[in-house]
């Protein structure tokens, strides 16, 4: 859905996010094969917004969940990603706000349910 709601204009960056996230949902389901809590779909959705923000299309603040301070939601994106530079999306305001858009309308969930998925 983020494609076609896109027009595929960011089907590249999208691709590699896709590769990487693939590899950590491998990861999540042998450490953590069942979520009872969780339904696939938000697992999806967190996935993705992660992989977004890593291939510098969205801003990581953009999905901190509200109860988070913003130097521990920096601190888990760096270890949870095995990175030591946060990505600083390339987009200028106006386009990161489209894909953010854009994932909330793909996902067919709330920003903050998503913050949340993250």
């Amino acid at each position: 859905r983020f494609g076609v709601i896109t027009k595929d204009v960011y089907a590249k960056p999208l691709a590699q996010a896709a590769g990487k996230m693939r590899r950590l949902a491998k990861k999540l389901l042998l450490w953590k094969p069942s979520d009872w809590q969780r339904r696939p779909q938000r697992w999806a959705a967190g996935l993705l917004s992660i992989g977004l923000v890593g291939e510098s299309l969205l801003h990581l603040e953009d999905l901190r969940p509200q109860h988070m301070y913003t130097q521990a939601w920096r601190q888990l994106f760096l270890e949870s990603q095995m990175i030591a530079v946060l990505p600083r999306c390339r987009l200028s305001p106006r386009y990161a706000q489209h894909v953010l858009t854009a994932l909330v309308g793909a996902t067919n969930l709330p920003l903050e349910e998503i913050q949340q998925d993250c």
